[in-house]
């Protein structure tokens, strides 16, 4: 494999291999390196159908804290950016609807999407991923696309306002590093404040990059609004000191509950 000449799935530029890792305990999978995007990415990945037969995988035990930390994080931005209450929001690959939920909860006018896996959790509030969106969120997600310029294409195709994107960042290749999820095979492209600020000039946006999120933004931010959002992006855990007053709504339990049962003609 390592003799073939391998196209970047984000930018096509030729990349050139680093090493094989074994993936699932059981394939062993050559990694490539773009020296002009610095996508790091696997072989065209052949293996996702054994990799998904769980839509989330059972090694993801964060998977609540992580949805607790975004959304803290996503209603403190969107407070920021000064988003109305009833701004449209899309979180694209939305899992089972957890955080989708959450942001509703908290008085945010979230929508979910997602191409695998089955929606529980906001039942109703499906979105259309073209339509367009004040902030569209996106986390653990962009690391599972084997298509990346084709994934990322539609991710920012409708041009939203914002994109708020959770995705650890490389710092170049590490043999065995934790991110690569080598037991679950689900995680085959890999990003780096390089590779983020090529994306936002490919897609017309301006970036701000930490090493877990990154926030894209479509017009130029005022210089203490700029500061106080990288220092959110860059430091996410600075959200938990933000007083739940300050990024908090009205929520929308009761307003989606008396919908929904309008919706099926369960009213009195």
């Amino acid at each position: 494999m390592a003799d073939v000449e391998v196209s970047c799935r984000l930018c096509g530029a030729s990349t050139r291999p680093i090493g094989r890792q074994r993936l699932l305990d059981k394939y062993d999978v050559e990694y490539f390196s773009c020296p002009r995007c610095d996508l790091i990415q696997t072989e065209l990945p052949y293996w996702l159908d054994e990799a998904y037969a769980q839509a989330i995988s059972r090694l993801d035990t964060g998977a609540v804290t992580r949805n607790q930390m975004s959304a803290r994080l996503t209603a403190v931005i969107a407070t920021l950016l000064e988003l109305p209450a009833n701004a449209r929001c899309l979180d694209y690959g939305g899992g089972h609807g957890v955080f989708v939920r959450m942001m509703r909860d908290l008085g945010r006018e979230f929508r979910w999407f997602d191409k695998y896996a089955e929606n529980h959790y906001a039942l109703g509030f499906e979105g259309d991923v073209t339509a367009h969106y004040a902030l569209v969120t996106a986390f653990e997600v962009l690391e599972h696309f084997a298509d990346v310029r084709g994934d990322l294409e539609q991710l920012f195709a409708s041009q939203p306002d914002h994109v708020l994107v959770g995705t650890v960042l490389h710092a170049g290749h590490q043999p065995g590093w934790w991110y690569y999820l080598l037991e679950s095979g689900q995680h085959v492209a890999f990003y780096s404040r390089r590779t983020m600020a090529w994306i936002a000039e490919k897609f017309g946006y301006d970036v701000i990059a930490g090493n877990d999120y990154s926030l894209f933004v479509r017009r130029p931010l005022g210089a203490i609004r700029r500061a106080l959002l990288s220092r959110l992006v860059e430091r996410p855990g600075v959200a938990a000191l933000v007083p739940r007053p300050v990024y908090q709504r009205r929520t929308l339990v009761e307003a989606d509950h008396e919908a929904m049962r309008l919706r099926k003609g369960q009213t009195p």
